[in-house]
């Protein structure tokens, strides 16, 4: 009697985590679609992403030349991940003429920029906040903040840099294919409205 109403309890738990899934999976669904809805019709958008799939390395090493000298690079598979992000956002209506693009001068994230919308302003200060010592992360923080005042309006501007300097930024840990969405305020300050998944990284 034990055990059957044991067996009992865990199929009413597996049947109200099931029925949880399957009132949660339309509610994330449309709050994916609320997000790319105020991407394009609301004022002073930032998003914020990161540099897709790598090779392994040393992720602090950056060569000011830009010749990639020792940094790690986009892997094969985050080369394809950055041209899905390209094509996502155009199917959305937020292709590359409708995007300010800034990016980080280290080159995994460079490629990053040009593999998805074949443009990019890259900025030194917005690289990896752990490549310069303690000051980075500073110079980081106070450049975003002058690309969000510089470009507010009806343009998103989409700034990609790294994991670290995203969670400084924002407080969120965005995965690959991920990104934050936020709103700023006219002192370059930025209010997070939702994190993107734009693609599913299981699927490279």
């Amino acid at each position: 009697m034990i055990l059957a109403n044991g067996f009992v309890h865990s199929v009413r738990l597996l049947l109200s985590f099931w029925a949880t899934l399957t009132m949660t999976a339309p509610v994330a669904a449309q709050a994916q679609t609320d997000l790319w809805t105020t991407i394009q019709t609301q004022p002073n958008i930032v998003l914020v992403g990161r540099h897709m799939d790598t090779g392994r390395g040393v992720g602090t090493r950056y060569d000011p030349s830009g010749q990639c000298e020792g940094e790690v690079m986009l892997s094969a598979k985050g080369r394809r991940q950055a041209e899905a992000m390209g094509r996502v956002f155009q199917a959305q209506g937020v292709g590359p003429e409708r995007l300010h693009v800034v990016a980080s001068a280290m080159c995994r994230m460079r490629d990053t920029a040009m593999l998805a919308f074949g443009k990019a302003t890259l900025d030194p200060a917005l690289r990896e906040s752990f490549s310069g010592g303690g000051t980075r992360q500073n110079e980081f923080l106070d450049a975003a903040e002058a690309w969000a005042r510089q470009h507010r309006g009806n343009t998103p501007l989409l700034l990609l840099t790294h994991h670290p300097n995203i969670d400084a930024l924002t407080g969120e840990q965005p995965d690959f294919g991920q990104v934050v969405v936020t709103q700023s305020d006219e002192n370059g300050g930025l209010v997070v409205l939702g994190v993107l998944r734009v693609f599913n990284p299981g699927d490279f």
